[in-house]
């Protein structure tokens, strides 16, 4: 099946770039049908690359290789192709770690395709129809590395109550895995994305080399793996905030599973079911001396990107405002369409308006199991700042 281009419209293929959008398109060979792996052209017949064809999507063809003789084809290609990912990410890993993203779309070569492995368990969302074809070979596949249960999870398109899981007659909804040697639950059945945030495990990491003696406020808590880096490491006292009474359940079963006690009586930790916003509104000022703020997406598109900059301002200027001085926030935003440099712009706006000297200690971003490709920039979703605040203006 061939594919070709509108005249100039190759630049961003022949830079490597995988996405082709339907407005470049000027020819579709007749029968090309969801799914196909298709030859992409320029307007003058040159090869460009293959990709997965979607007559429905905005993204009309996803690329997976530039190469002429390399068409994903044959079965042998994509076996060979994911074990190399595989040995690339096990490469990358830390000690004590069973939980990682085994492939990352686009950062891996494999558009529309996600894996993530807690311990023996490998949970995949398939996005696109050209890699639900490969579904089967993809499972056989993974079996063969040895991942004993293998879940699909899925997004509904016609709802909007987000994700579904379908999983096998008396496989368990959730499982245990390690990271950095601590023992987390994925909750894959009722959990967002592949029901753990992997992404984080870095800046967990770091927030642990800070933590101690302080007092500290994990915002948009989830399941609280902040919380438990922070208590692990010393922190005098933890908060877990999120409006999800579902999110803190799983969040004192994290606790648990590493020896700590959540008690409000001994002040080391406390649950807080209360919307994060709200709470930042009304909250004690100087009570906390670190506070995390990583909240879910506040765009998916780019037409509500102000809406969601405001979202941001909001709450980094609360906690700016409320912090002690000298206090430490950990900043995030997972919205794709916030790039680094408009999200330093939101902080930097949220301390002018709050009058008070912030200093940024670190960049952050996404793990390394979660690599984008320099060729794709879209893949760096995850943005954060370690900012340091020292006093009014």
């Amino acid at each position: 099946m061939v594919i070709r281009l509108k005249k100039n419209k190759e630049k961003a293929i022949l830079n490597f770039h995988p996405w082709v959008f339907s407005g470049a398109i000027d020819f579709v060979e007749k029968h090309c049908k969801a799914g196909d792996i298709v030859e992409v052209q320029s307007s003058n017949g040159s090869f460009l690359g293959w990709g997965f064809f979607d007559p429905s999507s905005q993204i009309r063809i996803r690329l997976f290789s530039f190469e002429k003789e390399n068409d994903g084809k044959s079965e042998s290609y994509w076996i060979s192709k994911w074990n190399q990912i595989l040995n690339l990410k096990v490469a990358l890993l830390p000690n004590d770690t069973n939980g990682f993203r085994l492939f990352h779309s686009e950062g891996d070569g494999v558009p529309g395709m996600i894996v993530d492995i807690y311990n023996k368990t490998a949970v995949l969302q398939l996005k696109i129809p050209g890699v639900i074809r490969l579904k089967s070979l993809l499972v056989q596949f993974l079996e063969s590395v040895g991942y004993q249960t293998i879940i699909e999870k899925h997004e509904k398109q016609d709802s909007k109550k987000g994700e579904e899981v379908t999983l096998e007659k008396g496989v368990l909804s959730e499982c245990i895995f390690l990271e950095n040697g601590y023992r987390f639950i994925s909750d894959i059945e009722k959990g967002q994305k592949t029901g753990f945030f992997l992404d984080q495990r870095e800046n967990r990491t770091l927030l642990g080399k800070y933590a101690k003696n302080r007092t500290i406020l994990n915002t948009f808590a989830y399941s609280g793996a902040f919380s438990v880096y922070a208590l692990l490491n010393g922190a005098k006292s933890v908060h877990s905030l999120d409006i999800s009474k579902q999110a803190l359940e799983i969040c004192e079963k994290n606790l648990r599973l590493n020896g700590i006690e959540s008690s409000v009586e001994n002040g080391t930790h406390k649950s807080i079911e209360h919307d994060c916003f709200d709470f930042l509104k009304q909250m004690e000022p100087d009570f906390y001396d670190c506070i995390i703020l990583d909240p879910p997406a506040f765009t998916k598109n780019i037409s509500t990107v102000v809406q969601a900059s405001r979202g941001y301002k909001d709450i980094n200027m609360r906690a700016i405002s409320k912090i002690q001085d000298g206090g430490l926030i950990f900043t995030f935003s997972c919205s794709q369409h916030i790039s680094f440099d408009l999200f330093k712009k939101i902080v930097f706006g949220a301390a002018k308006d709050a009058k008070k000297r912030v200093r940024i200690l670190h960049h952050l971003t996404q793990s390394p199991d979660h690599g984008y490709s320099v060729f794709h920039p879209e893949g760096e979703y995850l943005k954060g700042l370690v900012i340091q605040v020292d006093g009014e203006i």
